[in-house]
């Protein structure tokens, strides 16, 4: 039975030196710019390490990425964790608040980032005193060189001519990347995981695929740890091809999939729904795709997998515990989260800590037998660790039931969190900013039921007393405030919110009532939220 190495070998420059010795011509990544093999990917990696070095990374320092996805990122990310440099992965949808908190809280010197991100940067750069260089990645060779005031401004291709880095011998309990994650009475929090917990997220040795022979497909950002850990990472160490896309395309999906010979990759629920949604091909299984890992699965997992003659794989996991559920083949039950992963134990509790019967919903709790593939903790927080991490145990906050045969199932987030289009969407962050709007009292966020597997986010809103809100007028200003994915769908106003005794927004209720006749509909309205908006 294939395993994982053990745990003094899982770190990115042991994967990367084992993938050069193995098969160092072999192609590595390919994407929109071209191609590398891996003995060209890491020489570049390591240039553009030795670049950085000479602006001032230095081991265990933080380097923050705002790119789209492009080999230009896989490179940078390699080369930071191949010479022991933290990278801090940024949504290329932050702005204004968001954007500002990740770069102070990280206290990231150096931001890489992509030209025409470069006008959100500039917003909020009094607000971000922490920041000294920034790496201006410019995609229009014609375009003027960007000055910011007070900083220095270096060309991304200036790094790929520095002499290239030497590999460093990191430690599996050396910090790789802090990656932030969405939380419900706070602003988003950095998870300091190190290459222990990286490689084991990432490596799928313990399980069939991937091998050397498959070819994985990515079209999730890079900037998630879907992506980029059980993308272009799961690649690395199982030795394949991995092919990059920009992003999802539901229209080129399958072109590209035979074009390129994929045999692997990993969708959103979301994604699977929108490929069901098309009319059928009379070539719909033809093509050469092998193994299609879902998170969540589709709604009709025998329908997808006959339709597109396509193994199907499920798999759950979160930044602060790696992926610990996983099922594919005969062992799949539709609508599971998967089965318990080697070198985990998991529990099912009650609210009293007591485990729950099986069939019986309670809290996902999760101990790891090597405590490194788990994070080592909440940046900057030491008090949300501790209030997560007990007797050894990560509280999810997420509600699971599992039935007699070993399968978990998802219920519910019994944090406020909410995930729409693959993205963690923090209600306290959102309702934050409704509560600018000049005319609002006080509002709730939660998530309704989508037709894509996935929440649609409703806001419900108290006016101020006097004042009137017009929906549209509302939807443009949170627009212009928050990133895409964060625009509630609906509002609904209301007198009040439901309150307990303590004055905590009974938010179940709003969930309860979904979306009821007076709730307002901006896609109904016809203002369509997109990525650039």
């Amino acid at each position: 039975m294939r395993q994982l190495p053990p745990i003094d070998q899982r770190t990115l420059p042991h994967a990367m030196r084992r993938a050069l010795d193995r098969h160092p011509d072999k192609i590595a990544q390919r994407g929109p710019e071209g191609e590398y093999t891996f003995a060209e990917c890491a020489e570049r990696s390591l240039r553009i390490a030795g670049g950085l070095a000479k602006l001032g990374a230095q081991f265990q320092d933080t380097v923050a990425i705002m790119l789209d996805n492009s080999l230009d990122f896989v490179h940078l990310w390699l080369g930071l964790g191949l010479t022991g440099v933290v990278e801090v992965p940024v949504n290329t949808a932050y702005k204004g608040r968001f954007l500002i908190h990740m770069l102070t809280d990280s206290a990231a010197r150096i931001l890489v980032i992509d030209e025409k991100y470069v006008p959100r940067l500039e917003e909020v750069l009094e607000d971000v005193p922490t920041l000294e260089t920034v790496v201006v990645r410019r995609t229009d060779r014609d375009s003027v060189a960007y000055t910011l005031p007070g900083r220095d401004v270096v060309s991304f291709d200036d790094l790929l001519h520095a002499e290239p880095a030497a590999i460093c011998d990191v430690k599996p309990s050396d910090l790789i990347a802090y990656m932030y994650t969405s939380g419900t009475t706070g602003l988003s929090k950095g998870v300091e995981t190190s290459h222990a917990h990286s490689y084991t997220y990432s490596s799928r040795e313990d399980s069939t695929r991937p091998v050397a022979e498959d070819v994985v497909l990515v079209t999730l950002p890079l900037f998630h740890l879907a992506g980029q850990w059980y993308g272009v990472y799961q690649a690395l160490i199982a030795g394949a091809t991995c092919i990059l896309e920009p992003g999802f395309s539901v229209s080129r999906f399958w072109d590209t999939v035979r074009a390129n010979g994929v045999t692997v990759t990993i969708l959103l629920g979301a994604m699977a729904q929108m490929l069901q949604q098309q009319a059928p091909r009379p070539d719909d299984a033809q093509n050469p795709l092998q193994l299609a890992v879902m998170a969540p699965l589709a709604s009709d997992v025998a329908g997808f997998r006959a339709r597109f003659d396509v193994e199907i794989g499920g798999v759950y996991g979160m930044s602060e515990i790696g992926a610990v559920l996983g099922s594919d083949g005969d062992k799949l039950v539709p609508g599971e989260a998967g089965m318990q992963r080697d070198g985990y134990e998991l529990r099912v509790v009650d609210d009293e800590g007591n485990e729950a019967p099986v069939g019986t919903a309670g809290e996902l709790w999760v101990r790891p037998v090597e405590p490194l593939t788990v994070m080592s903790g909440y940046h900057n927080l030491p008090e949300k660790t501790a209030d997560t991490i007990i007797d050894g145990w990560v509280h999810t906050g997420d509600a699971f039931r599992r039935d007699e045969h070993g399968h978990f199932f998802f219920v519910d987030r019994i944090k406020d969190a909410l995930r729409r289009r693959g993205e963690n969407v923090s209600s306290f962050e959102v309702e934050a900013v409704i509560n600018d709007y000049p005319a609002v009292l006080e509002s709730a966020v939660v998530g309704v039921t989508s037709e894509l597997t996935e929440d649609e986010i409703k806001a419900v809103v108290v006016t101020r007393e006097g004042e009137t809100i017009d929906p549209r007028e509302l939807t443009e200003f949170l627009i212009k405030r928050l990133p895409y994915f964060m625009v509630p769908r609906y509002l609904e106003f209301l007198d009040e919110l439901p309150k307990t005794l303590t004055q905590k927004i009974q938010k179940h209720i709003l969930r309860t009532e979904g979306v009821g006749a007076n709730v307002w509909d901006r896609e109904a309205a016809g203002i369509v939220v997109r990525r650039d908006s």
